[in-house]
């Protein structure tokens, strides 16, 4: 699979008017203190206890600076007496002592001499722990915690004066303004600016909002940490950028025709960008280049670099490999382990994701040589491989001293090797969106308004799951169906064609039919007693490519209200599990697996040859959810076929 690299030509436009870069109108009350989460930093920080320096990172605003960290650290049991320093670029910034008589410390960490570089104030937390000797630490287990953290800002983030500084370092909301006639380049823009700037700013939960162009005129002007896009269909082609009011923050009108305003939209986030020190620019062509994905990366070339773990009796090593800072859809995965361990008696574990993978006796040596393969049947986005060293206790006595330190330690060099694989198997929820990159295509049956929302919502969920940006191609439902590309599909369920093989399909108003992976034309038929208007997402292959499908069975309000559920916390969108998405009325969304509602995964017993017998199952749990949803009772009936049936239509009969 090919990787996207994007070059362009800019040409930056003088300015033709002075413009004065003041202070932003006042914000909002709570502008001035932001939570870790929004700050993109996590809603809990895990403190190193052995000593080793734990990096926090605080983004600091143009014109906006932060003056105090609040939070508070969590206190182990058997801490007798500890403090946390605090440094920023190597000076002394505060010393917190930890109150072991309580299990949490407050603290109130003072940032007015910490040092700014790149728009972020760098902060080592340095923890001296001395145990209470009724107790053995356990690094390998044991932690300290900041929670519940914020930061508080004095001053107001500073208006941009140039395309260059258009986005500062925290954003809150991104709106995007579009045509209500847009055509497919310009939703092709909106997904490429939503999904980029949903990138570039990582774990921060930037809100997306798409409105209507006819709403700009009397739209209120963008708060400080808060930008908006307007795209607009132009012959003459160009980013600028428009302030509403002289105190307020500039929008930027994105215009041109066709692929003139698909390059525009590569600009925002772009390296050109910050060349262009004007309030108008205009991109030239920036067609994406495929550069093949490597089939061997080091951990060192995946930002993951050197992973250590200690302990007293035994010790643990965490390699987290992202299938999508792979560039790809990953098989036949394999990681030659390059490092050390404490060496002595005991033995080495290889797991995946908690399985076991290997076992080997450890040696006197210490050395870590080893390649490990890790099975297609076990991989996902993400798979967490653990190396396990456990030693026996050396002495038979209680006290720390009854357990050896254990370290074991992954070097950078160590190699990840992968084969590409368009089709993953296990095909699923799991397998986005790595399945859908470098590149994949969007077809929507509605190219409206409101189909340019479902593009932009789905587009920056999928981004919020990749490390590497992902880069999307509005095009025909044609071409995406029976293309060789990876596709997202949204339409009706009754305007798929029966190529489209969905895990859940609907019979008619009362029936699913429920796909059994890997079974020619085996299904299960689940009968409810009402018709309800239900929607879903699903994962199926087409063509040898991964085809991610949004439908409904009737109006698109419930597939709708899917979506802006599932746009309410970016976490949704990472616990999504299985290949299908299911909402009806009365109940949030969620995620099921075709295998456990078809039985396929033995978890009920399946009807037998070629026999039609009607058998009152529970197909796990999922049958049971199902019903639940509010889809309806459960009245009668599954039939487990494992004859040879004529493919189901997806109808929608209301």
């Amino acid at each position: 699979m090919a990787r996207i690299a994007s070059t362009a030509a800019l040409v930056v436009v003088p300015l033709l008017l002075p413009v004065s870069v003041v202070s932003a109108q006042p914000a909002d009350q709570d502008a001035d203190r932001l939570t870790f989460a929004e700050l993109g930093l996590g809603r809990s920080t895990t403190i190193d206890t052995t000593g080793e320096r734990t990096r926090l990172t605080v983004p600091s605003p143009t014109g906006s600076v932060p003056s105090t960290l609040s939070g508070v650290l969590t206190t182990l049991a058997w801490l007798d007496r500890g403090w946390v320093d605090v440094e920023s670029d190597g000076r002394p910034i505060t010393r917190i002592t930890l109150d072991n008589t309580a299990p949490t410390t407050p603290v109130s960490i003072p940032l007015a001499a910490a040092t700014t570089v790149d728009g972020v104030i760098a902060l080592d937390l340095i923890p001296s722990l001395i145990p209470d000797d009724r107790y053995c630490p356990d690094p390998d287990s044991d932690a300290i915690r900041l929670i519940d953290a914020t930061v508080d800002y004095e001053g107001q983030p500073a208006v941009p004066g140039t395309i260059a500084d258009f986005l500062p370092v925290v954003l809150r909301t991104l709106t995007l303004f579009v045509p209500t006639d847009a055509d497919r380049e310009t939703i092709t823009a909106a997904t490429i600016v939503a999904s980029s700037v949903v990138h570039h700013y990582g774990a921060q939960p930037v809100r997306v909002a798409v409105r209507p162009d006819s709403e700009l005129q009397g739209a209120a002007p963008d708060g400080p940490l808060e930008r908006s896009v307007v795209l607009a269909k132009n012959s003459d082609a160009g980013a600028e950028l428009i302030y509403p009011v002289e105190q307020a923050p500039p929008r930027m009108y994105l215009t041109g025709t066709g692929s003139d305003l698909v390059d525009q939209a590569r600009l925002i986030t772009s390296d050109l960008s910050e060349i262009a020190v004007a309030t108008s620019a205009l991109a030239g062509p920036s067609a994406p280049k495929a550069q093949l994905a490597p089939e061997s990366i080091t951990l060192d070339d995946l930002g993951i670099g050197t992973v250590t773990g200690s302990g007293g009796a035994s010790a643990t090593a965490s390699i987290t490999i992202d299938q999508t800072r792979l560039g790809r859809s990953a098989s036949d995965l394999s990681v030659h382990l390059i490092g050390s361990y404490t060496p002595g008696a005991g033995s080495v574990r290889a797991t995946v994701n908690g399985s076991p993978l290997a076992v080997w006796e450890a040696d006197d040596t210490g050395r870590l040589d080893r390649w490990i393969d890790i099975p297609n049947s076990a991989l996902s986005r993400v798979e967490t491989l653990d190396i396990s060293v456990d030693h026996p206790s050396t002495a038979g006595g209680g006290g720390c001293s009854a357990a050896a330190d254990t370290s074991v330690t992954v070097d950078g060099s160590t190699l990840v090797r992968s084969s590409d694989s368009s089709t993953p198997a296990p095909l699923g929820l799991r397998s986005m969106p790595q399945a859908l990159m470098p590149q994949f295509e969007i077809a929507l049956a509605d190219e409206s308004y409101a189909g340019v929302v479902r593009a932009v919502t789905m587009a920056t969920g999928l981004q919020r799951l990749s490390s590497l940006p992902l880069v999307p191609e509005v095009v025909s439902m044609d071409q995406a169906l029976d293309g060789s590309a990876p596709a997202l599909v949204i339409a009706p369920a009754s305007e798929l064609p029966e190529t489209v093989a969905l895990p859940l399909s609907s019979i008619d108003e009362t029936t699913f039919r429920i796909a059994e992976p890997d079974s020619a034309g085996g299904a299960t038929e689940l009968t409810v007693d009402t018709d309800q208007p239900f929607a879903t997402v699903q994962v199926t292959s087409m063509q040898n490519h991964a085809v991610l499908v949004g439908s409904w069975n009737s109006a698109p309000d419930r597939f709708d209200a899917m979506l802006s559920w599932l746009d309410g916390d970016p976490a949704r969108w990472f616990a999504l599990d299985g290949d299908i998405v299911f909402a009806a009325q009365n109940t949030e969304p969620m995620s099921l697996s075709s295998a456990a509602l078809s039985g396929a995964d033995d978890t009920v017993a399946a009807s037998d040859d070629t026999s039609d017998r009607t058998t009152v199952l529970l197909v796990g749990v999922g049958l049971a959810v199902l019903a639940v949803a509010g889809v309806g009772a459960l009245v009668v009936a599954l039939r487990a076929r494992r004859s040879t049936t004529e493919p189901s239509r997806h109808s929608d009969s209301r």
